[in-house]
This record gives structure tokens, sequence and C-alpha cells, in this order.
């Protein structure tokens, strides 16, 4: 009997701490546990005592299960807005506008964020392929080497900024590009944002 009652305390708290990993920090209900474990609520109920009474976990009734350490397994999350496309090769007129939002790790932004489709393939140098997701930060300025969200003359385009002697130039990551279709040197630019993650499927 005793050795059943550690095989199933074993098994609550492997549960639990699966379904904390896999749920952003939030704890399963009593009754998930109870039909999970195989048991009725008062059994289960049971069960969640004595790990409290170890000191695994901590509750104090309805809503109120919480392992070691969950609190810092929760992420913050903000809704970004998904922004039409931007291009990945020659600059080219884009329209901004709302496709819809996703939710990303709030550690991921700093100030007001928006995420694009990539098209082209000037940037696969840096992994940012066609059909990913870019987050971008906005931003008015950017510093020499960042990879920025870029509108001048020609349009809007997604590449990475250099100042030659004060003069902008933006360069393509692109090894197979010939040095005169890696780097275009706008006579007008205006920095939209800076970009700071790649979103992508995995096929």
């Amino acid at each position: 009997m005793r050795t059943m009652r550690e095989e199933n305390l074993r098994k609550l708290k492997e549960y639990l701490e699966r379904y904390v990993a896999e749920h952003n920090g939030v704890s399963p209900a009593l009754g998930e546990i109870s039909a999970y474990m195989g048991m009725v609520k008062s059994t289960a109920y049971r069960h969640v005592l004595e790990l409290e009474r170890r000191g695994e976990i901590r509750y104090a009734g309805k809503n109120t299960l919480e392992l070691r350490g969950q609190k810092t397994m929760r992420v913050a999350f903000r809704r970004v807005p998904v922004i039409g496309e931007i291009v990945c090769g020659s600059p080219d007129e884009q329209e901004e506008k709302v496709e819809g939002y996703l939710a990303v790790p709030e550690e991921w932004t700093g100030g007001e964020c928006f995420l694009l489709r990539a098209y082209g393939d000037s940037m696969t140098g840096v992994g940012i392929d066609e059909g990913d997701l870019v987050l971008v930060r906005r931003a008015e300025t950017a510093q020499s080497g960042q990879i920025v969200v870029a509108l001048t003359e020609n349009g809007t385009t997604l590449k990475r900024i250099f100042f030659d002697r004060g003069k902008p130039r933006l360069h393509a990551e692109n090894a197979a590009y010939p040095p005169e279709r890696a780097d275009f040197f706008p006579a007008r630019l205006s920095v939209q944002g800076i970009a700071l993650k790649v979103i992508k499927d995995v096929t």
C-alpha cells in the first residue's frame, strides 16, 4: 500500500510539473488532476495535500495550487500586429495594412513593435527566408550594422544598414549576390524600425 501511494505521488508530481511547463506556468484544476490520476476527487485531493505537506507544492484551496518556482515559469505575452510584407530584395512600395495579431513573449519586445512577413532572398544569410515573420521595434534611427526596415525613394525594404562617412548603405545578406546587387546607396532614407527576431515555421 505504501509503495502504491509513493508511486501515485511521484506520478502526480510529474504530471503537475509537465502540465505547468506546457501551460505557461498555469496549474491544473482538481478535476483535471483526478481525471489524469484515475481517482475520485477526494482521493486526488488527499494526494495533493500530501505533496503540500512534503513541501513539493503550495495549496490553499481552489485554484491556488503552485509548484516551487512556478511563478518564474510564467511568461508575459504581448499582442503584436502583423503588418503586410517586407521586401528582402529590391526595394518595393508597400502599403501598411494590419493582417492580424500574434502573441509574442513580452521579453522579446521593447517599445512599440510590429511583425512583417518577409519575401525575397536577400537576407537568407542571416536566417530570414521568404514567409518568415520579422519582429520589428519601431524606431526612427539606427546604429551602423543593425538590420532595419528602411523606406527609400524606391520603397520599403529590409536590409542591414551601414553608414559610410555619414552616408547610408543598405546591404543584402546573401553571399550569392554580386557586389553591385548586394549594396544599395539610397538618395533618401527613413528608418521605420529595427529587426529584433525572426519567427519561422519548421518544416
